[in-house]
This record gives structure tokens, C-alpha cells and sequence, in this order.
């Protein structure tokens, strides 16, 4: 009996499973495609994909790169050996820095001559935990000249390309805007620096100001090209702003009689300062110099020229960062000096 009841189900589970399976319209469900099943692009083959368009487009990707730099904002410069791209507001934390990465949908995008990735509802990121060496940015003291969008090869390669270089520097006051000019063989390549976090770096190494001066920066960041012009954003920077043609410790003979009293108020409002001494001669130039620390040796002063005039009063703007104002005497003739006198800054008038 118990021998003829497991025959009995067996015969009914049989029966059941052919049933169902004939049923049409009721398929196994594929299971979700993992990373390693998905077929990644290079970023340089996403790139030649969009600059097959003739216009402005965009499509939807799989790619992969190393994420070698995130920005404040939390855009990534995403790179392999041979180039790079721009991955708009990525969302990803620094944890990825260093990584190699996998997006699955992400938006590719072709716009103002610029390539970039953009995250999207669909898209999916995956770590690769293989752990490879990130790739090092392109130098391009040695790299060639900055091709056109003609010359799509080179260009594709160039617009994007995470980049090291070392040039000098000049801040454009008008436009508020670096332009960085290097050396290619016989030939000077030119790029501006114009988005607002990359200025702020820079204009740390000179006290949060603009450098207003030609000064040689060694630079690592991302190469772009956009609206008919190559830019580059910054994510390190080493800069050397030369330093002031100045006098160290003017010490010169007592030709003619210095400065005997001298006065200097500052007035922060309008940050004005005005310089107020007296003199018996006639026929003579008052030297004005700004005195602070020399920057390669604290223990000595350092004066620059700041102005000449042969009235007994002197007005000068935006001084700041200084120990003390130095006034000279020179005869007309330039034959006769005399010593310098300093009005330290403890006792500058305030108001």
C-alpha cells in the first residue's frame, strides 16, 4: 500500500510539470547580467562614436576608466592610458579614487565641441576590485600641438586628455582668466584657465589674489576644447611667482639729509594711504618703497619701489602685507641720496 501511494505522486508530479511546460507564453525569466557579463566600451571608442555625428549629440553607454582626480563638486576626470573624460555630477564619493570603475547606461554626450558622461535614473556603477595602477596624466611639453576638430584621430585623444604641463602663467584682468603659453619644439601652444575653482587655486599662491605677473606653474588637471578654444581645469598646481625687483637693506650714504619726520595714515574703507613728511631742501625726489620680510630669509627686510614724487605728500592704494613705509631723498640731478627713513607699521594712523 505505502509503495503504491509514492507511485502515485510521482506519477502526478510528472504530469504537472508537463502541463505547465506546454502552456505558451511562459518562458524561464533571464537572471540580471552581472558586471562581468556587460561589454564595456574604451573611453576613445565612445568618444569616435559621438564624433560621428555631424551636430551636437548624445547616447547611452557602457564604459569604463580609472576615476585620477574628483573635484569639490563631484565631477570625475575618468582616464585610461590613452585618454580621458569628463563624468559630470557623479554623485561618487572620494572612496573611488584610485579605481577602476564600470558604468553601465551612463549618458555619453558630444556638446560645444566638449565630450562628457552625465548619470542618469538607469545608470549603474560598478568597482572593478582588480586593483591595476591608475594611468599618469599626458605630458604635454611633449605630447604635440593641440590639434583641431578636423583632425579627429589626435583630437579625440587631446579633447579630455587628463594632462601635465609646465608653462607660464598670465592672469587677463579684463576677462578675469588665465592664459598658460608652453613650448612645443619652436612653437608656443596657448590654453585659457577660466572656470571659477581652478582661479581660486591659483590665486592661493598669491595670497588669495590674481598673480599679476608672469610666473612659471607646473600644472595637472583636465585638457578640453570648448567653444572654439582649448581650456584646462585644474585639480593640482605648483607655481613660482618670481620675486619683486626689490633693494635688500638699503644702507647707502648720508649725502643729503633724510627724512627728519614722516607720518602715514591708513584709511581701510577706502584702503588708502596716505604719506605726510616734512624737508627744508629745494630741488629734490622723495623715493617711497614698501618694507616687509624678505621671502627667502625671514630675518631680513626687503623694500620695494612704490613711487617718486617731489611733493611732501604721497597717496597710494591696495598696500597690504607690509612692516613699514621707507621714504629716500635723491637730488633732481640723481648725484645725491641720502639714508632711508622707515615709518613702522605700529605707528601707521588707523582710520
Amino acid at each position: 500500500m505505502h509503495r503504491l501511494i509514492i507511485l502515485i505522486s510521482v506519477v502526478l508530479l510528472i504530469v504537472i510539470f508537463s502541463l505547465t511546460s506546454c502552456q505558451p507564453g511562459v518562458q524561464p525569466q533571464p537572471s540580471r547580467p552581472q558586471p562581468e557579463e556587460t561589454v564595456y566600451k574604451s573611453i576613445e571608442e565612445v568618444k569616435n562614436g559621438l564624433l560621428a555625428s555631424s551636430t551636437d549629440t548624445e547616447t547611452t553607454v557602457n564604459l569604463k576608466g580609472y576615476v585620477v582626480h574628483r573635484f569639490e563638486d563631484s565631477n570625475l576626470i575618468l582616464a585610461n592610458d590613452k585618454t580621458a573624460i569628463m563624468f559630470k555630477n557623479s554623485g561618487l564619493s572620494s572612496k573611488y579614487l584610485g579605481k577602476m570603475i564600470q558604468l553601465k547606461s551612463v549618458k555619453a554626450a558630444y556638446k560645444n565641441k566638449t565630450f562628457y558622461l552625465e548619470k542618469t535614473n538607469s545608470t549603474e556603477i560598478f568597482i572593478d576590485l582588480a586593483g591595476k595602477t591608475p594611468p599618469q596624466p599626458k605630458n604635454l611639453n611633449i605630447s604635440g600641438e593641440l590639434p583641431t576638430p578636423a583632425l579627429k584621430e589626435t583630437f579625440v585623444l587631446m579633447n579630455g586628455s587628463y594632462s601635465t604641463v609646465r608653462g607660464s602663467i598670465k592672469f587677463d584682468s579684463a576677462n578675469s582668466k588665465y592664459f598658460v603659453t608652453y613650448s612645443i619644439g619652436t612653437k608656443n601652444q596657448v590654453f585659457e584657465i577660466s572656470d571659477e575653482q581652478s582661479i581660486s587655486l591659483l590665486n592661493q599662491f598669491n595670497f588669495n589674489k590674481p598673480i599679476t605677473v608672469n610666473a612659471e606653474a607646473t600644472l595637472t588637471g583636465y585638457l578640453f576644447y570648448e567653444t572654439n578654444s582649448w581650456k584646462f581645469r585644474v585639480s593640482n598646481a605648483d607655481v613660482v611667482i618670481p620675486s619683486p625687483d626689490v633693494n635688500v637693506g638699503i644702507e647707502v650714504p648720508g649725502y643729503v639729509p633724510s627724512v627728519e619726520q614722516a607720518t602715514v595714515t591708513y584709511y581701510q574703507a577706502e584702503k588708502k594711504m596716505l604719506v605726510e613728511y616734512t624737508y627744508a631742501l629745494p630741488n629734490v625726489v622723495f623715493m617711497l618703497y614698501k618694507e616687509y620680510k624678505n621671502p627667502s630669509n625671514d630675518s631680513e627686510k626687503v623694500y620695494e619701489l612704490i613711487g617718486e614724487t617731489t611733493s611732501t605728500v604721497f597717496e597710494k592704494t591696495d598696500i597690504e602685507g607690509i612692516s613699514g613705509i621707507g621714504i629716500r631723498v635723491v637730488s633732481a640731478d640723481k648725484t645725491k641720496e641720502s639714508e632711508i627713513f622707515i615709518v613702522s607699521s605700529d605707528r601707521f594712523i588707523i582710520k
